[in-house]
């Protein structure tokens, strides 16, 4: 059919205006624009899911190697062999898995650096006794903003303990170990706590 013929059965043809183009350009911006806005929020969401799930592993690994290493604390024959401990430290001797898989009697310190918010671990794989040296200081796990200790006797949890003034072999029943770990805003965190039998006492 003709373009005579079509116009004069009062049919038009006619291409999209300029008008039309640019709402349609703006549409179709809009759409993308959300779209990316969809990505982006659940990609983000996605990160920070996966952030709190990795700190929170950290502070479960930690707590689950602080909890091995005081159920294996010893108090040998050598007089300046102790365990000591108090709220937010405890010191103690124990056998320890090296890099080669080797167990070795170890001096074992754990800590918090409060300021950084880090859960520090010393330790001396050839035991001098003196807890104010070791060979290595390590950064178990961050992020941590409360670390705390309470000894079991065999009837109540105390606050601290030293083998020294105890009775008997000189450990503790059980050691309880709490730790909290947070964003870096603190708006949020967790709290792990285990409970540790020593197999010696």
């Amino acid at each position: 059919m003709s373009l005579s013929k079509l116009k004069a059965k009062g049919w038009m043809l006619k291409g999209f205006t300029l008008v039309e183009i640019l709402i349609a350009l703006a549409i179709m911006a809009m759409i993308v624009a959300s779209t990316f806005t969809i990505f982006r929020s659940a990609s983000k969401s996605w990160q920070k899911g996966e952030t709190r799930s990795q700190r929170y592993q950290n502070a479960r690994n930690a707590v689950s190697r602080i909890s091995a290493e005081i159920s294996q604390a010893v108090i040998n024959s050598n007089e300046l062999s102790k365990f000591t401990g108090d709220k937010n430290k405890i010191s103690f001797i124990s056998f320890v898995s090296t890099d080669s898989g080797i167990f070795e009697l170890s001096e074992v310190e754990y800590w918090l650096d409060g300021a950084k918010r880090l859960l520090m671990r010393n330790d001396d794989i050839e035991p001098d006794y003196d807890s104010g040296t070791y060979d290595h200081s390590d950064i178990l796990s961050d992020n941590i903003s409360e670390l705390e200790f309470s000894y079991f006797d065999g009837s109540i949890w105390l606050d601290a303990w030293n083998s020294d003034e105890a009775t008997g072999i000189g450990l503790p029943k059980a050691v309880k170990i709490k730790i909290r770990v947070e964003d870096k805003k603190a708006r949020e965190g967790e709290t792990f706590e285990v409970i540790a039998r020593l197999r010696t006492a």
